[in-house]
């Protein structure tokens, strides 16, 4: 319930998207450096994040913020905001131009996410579409 209030309250820029119910299934690999942080999965209108084995036996990485507990299986509707903020907003007359000619809906997430999710000046992770 919280999630949701905070959804109509704030999104951050790359947010716009209304997340609509994609066919497309979709998993990505978060990488720090050569280490596999976790797995974000999309399937069946729910996205899914999961820390790996390496990243739970390592004791010198902090958590995610949005993903504090690392035993945990997160899910969600929607697309958390650490990943959306790797989703350029779509004013930006380059970025939306970017989106057509990749042939991607400007409410696709999962597709938004495999346009611009690689990398980010917000963080050090990587994010590589499986």
């Amino acid at each position: 319930m919280i999630n949701k209030i905070k959804s109509f309250i704030w999104k951050a820029d790359g947010m716009e998207f209304n997340n609509p119910r994609v066919i497309t299934d979709a998993v990505f690999h978060l990488f720090y450096g050569k280490l596999k942080v976790g797995t974000l999965t999309y399937k069946n209108n729910i996205w899914k994040f999961e820390y790996s084995d390496d990243f739970k036996l390592n004791q010198t990485l902090n958590t995610i913020i949005d993903f504090p507990d690392k035993n945990r299986i997160y899910e969600n509707e929607e697309l958390w905001p650490f990943f959306a903020t790797r989703i350029p907003t779509i004013n930006q007359p380059y970025q939306l131009k970017k989106i057509r000619k990749a042939n991607i809906d400007e409410n696709d997430s999962v597709g938004l996410l495999r346009l611009f999710g690689n990398e980010t000046i917000t963080n050090p992770f990587q994010l590589q579409s499986v």
